[in-house]
């Protein structure tokens, strides 16, 4: 077991997926107690919990006592001391997993509760305390020549489940540092997370954002999450107040937002020069084996492909029927008619009816997984409750998963599509930690995303096959509202391709421009970062979307800048999940060319970190180290648009 592991999986990346989603500011007492997650599934109280976060303490020290006892004079059994330590760190690191979530779980439902707010610090401060007594473990490993390490494991089978994590160190030696210069970074990651932690408790807990006028009169507390429901209203002068009111509150903050900004990337500067790299894309990229030219490809490939993005945006602005496309007009519909809302129980229903192709075991266990009664999923906002969605999990628990959609206004497809996408997630982690041994039961972010947006794929696929049959079957007073509803479908279809692939890679563009400032000593700015910003608004977006100067600001909306080179995974894994998910629904309707498809899947979907991550998803039927799968993406994208283009040029 290597020692990054747990410091910086769990505390710096514990959140598998974050997106912004609606939030009505309701208090939580208001919510059914069905509907909300059970953080007791893992302790049943908070003594229980303290044992845990009490014994992790306690051991540290008989980890940190194996120094010396792998390589060196003292190391009489190298092999046998390394099998000891795994299976103490082992046990340190399932509890580890199970006291931060627990924590994490209580926490995130009242970011204002000091008292859970504490334990999170506390976890923090035992994190850099396990990576400061454990730095000397990567550089002793490392004194072992590879080649006696594999005798080692030859030798002892308890060592077969670590091969692939010794053989990933020894593959990035030239990174590894000393002892003392190990123990120094790991001393630094409680002053390296403050950015990030600033940032959440800023945006989820003190800021406030004012109350504006709805189209019936009614006074709406704004709040940051909340932009998602209201950005579709239909009335435009009600999605305007909404967006002035967000973004001004930002703009406010802008130089704190800036200064935090400059930290979190002076923070991936300090450790990418600590650690040798040429520059901080590659330092990311290496940790998980990605190569460089999967990022480069995908930011160079989709710059040059934004025009069925601005074709969209034009017939976006023909039928919305204005003189000026603006940022609030961005996301309402363009279709006639009231947009439906569901329950969650049907939403539930619409995806395990969606995703049949992936066999009745599958939806068994995502029905399971979202029946609000068996404790894994907490689904409606309340007031103070962290702001997007994510699944996450420990060892030897369910995974757990949380949203925030509007309890008044119930769910709107886009959101069952999240529901969809976050159930993914959760399927992933089940199965692989059900497959693989400890050390590779976790995955890579890069492969992470595929899981979930194969979901989603499948999904917006069937809606549109139903719609497209329906408009083609439909006769006389019929055939309009068909019309309609195509139109609707093709929409969203198109807009999460829009929003999970142009936009992240968008997003993408931004982060690594704005790191190559940091790295040239540039000042990183309100001014020089929201320039960044625009500009690459007005390049993705084309002439006919039209941008506030307050729309500048809308990098300082993104978390996910702080996880460091993470978005990027949305776009490769939407190019992947599309491939994917065709394959699987060609299959399921008998296509004998895709025979096989859709086993492959399940098995990647249990496959953790078994190998690498361009080869995991190579075995699932996907070559992300090609532009293939981009281009093939931006050409469907393109189809579409242009459907909608001939469909709403129809009387």
């Amino acid at each position: 077991m290597t020692i990054p592991r747990i410091v910086l999986s769990l505390v710096l990346a514990l959140f598998i997926a974050v997106s912004a989603l609606a939030g009505a500011a309701k208090e939580r007492s208001e919510i059914p107690e069905k509907y909300k997650w059970k953080p007791e599934h893992i302790y049943s109280s908070l003594e229980e919990w303290q044992k845990d976060f009490n014994f992790i303490k306690e051991n540290l020290d008989k980890l940190a006592a194996f120094k010396g006892q792998f390589a060196g004079d003292d190391a009489v059994n190298p092999a046998k001391s390394m099998i000891e330590f795994n299976k103490l760190a082992e046990q340190i690191e399932i509890k580890f997993e199970q006291v931060w979530v627990y924590v994490m779980y209580n926490y995130h439902v009242d970011m204002s509760n000091s008292e859970w707010g504490g334990r999170e610090q506390q976890l923090r401060m035992l994190a850099v305390d396990y990576g400061q007594k454990l730095a000397w473990v990567n550089p002793e490993i490392l004194l072992i020549p590879q080649e006696i390490m594999h005798k080692y494991i030859a030798d002892n089978p308890e060592l077969e489940p670590y091969r692939k994590s010794y053989d990933d160190l020894y593959a990035q030696q030239a990174h590894v540092l000393s002892e003392q210069e190990e123990e120094i970074i790991a001393l630094s990651y409680n002053v390296t997370g403050v950015p990030s932690d600033v940032y959440s408790k800023l945006t989820d807990a003190d800021m406030k954002f004012g109350y504006i006028v709805d189209e019936n009169g009614d006074s709406v507390e704004v709040t940051d999450s909340g932009w998602v429901t209201w950005r579709t209203n239909k009335d435009r002068r009600v999605r305007e107040d909404y967006f002035k009111n967000v973004w001004e509150q930002y703009q406010a903050f802008g130089t704190t937002m800036a200064a935090l900004m400059n930290g979190n990337i002076m923070k991936d500067i300090y450790i990418t020069k600590a650690r040798k790299y040429d520059d901080c894309l590659q330092r990311a990229l290496d940790g998980t084996f990605i190569p460089v030219e999967v990022y480069e490809k995908l930011v160079e490939t989709t710059r040059k492909n934004a025009a069925p993005l601005h074709k969209y945006n034009e017939i976006r602005k023909r039928m919305l029927g204005v003189d000026h496309y603006r940022h609030w007009d961005y996301y309402v519909s363009i279709s006639e008619g009231d947009e439906a809302r569901y329950t969650w129980e049907e939403g539930v229903m619409m995806v395990a009816d969606a995703l049949k192709p992936l066999g009745k075991q599958f939806i068994h266990d995502i029905t399971h997984g979202l029946n609000p009664n068996n404790g894994w999923v907490d689904i409606y906002a309340n007031k103070n409750k962290r702001g997007g969605a994510y699944s996450s999990g420990c060892y030897g628990v369910h995974p757990f998963m949380l949203y925030n959609f509007d309890y008044e206004k119930g769910l709107s497809l886009e959101d069952v599509s999240t529901v969809a996408h976050e159930v993914g997630h959760s399927m992933h982690s089940y199965y692989s930690e059900k497959e693989q041994a400890i050390p590779n039961k976790d995955y890579a972010i890069f492969n992470a995303e595929v899981a979930s947006t194969v979901n989603e794929a499948i999904m917006s696929a069937k809606l549109l096959e139903e719609a497209r049959k329906e408009y083609k079957k439909a006769k006389k007073n019929d055939k309009e509202k068909a019309r309609q509803k195509l139109i609707h479908i093709l929409e969203s279809n198109i807009d999460a391709i829009r929003q999970t692939f142009y936009r992240q890679t968008m997003f993408a563009t931004w982060e690594w421009e704005a790191h190559k400032m940091g790295e040239r000593s540039e000042p990183l700015t309100k001014e020089s970062l929201s320039d960044l910003y625009y500009g690459l608004l007005k390049e993705f977006h084309g002439p006919a979307a039209e941008y506030e100067d307050l729309s500048a600001v809308s990098w300082a909306r993104i978390p996910h800048f702080y996880r460091g080179f993470y978005v990027y995974t949305y776009a490769t894994s939407y190019a992947a999940s599309v491939a994917i998910a065709r394959d699987i629904m060609a299959e399921y309707k008998g296509d004998k060319k895709k025979k096989g498809c859709t086993e492959k899947y399940l098995k990647y979907l249990a496959s953790g970190s078994s190998k690498h991550p361009v080869e995991l998803l190579k075995n699932a039927g996907v070559d992300m180290a090609t532009p293939a799968p981009v281009e093939s993406l931006i050409a469907y994208f393109s189809e579409m648009v242009d459907e909608l283009d001939m469909l709403t040029k129809q009387n």
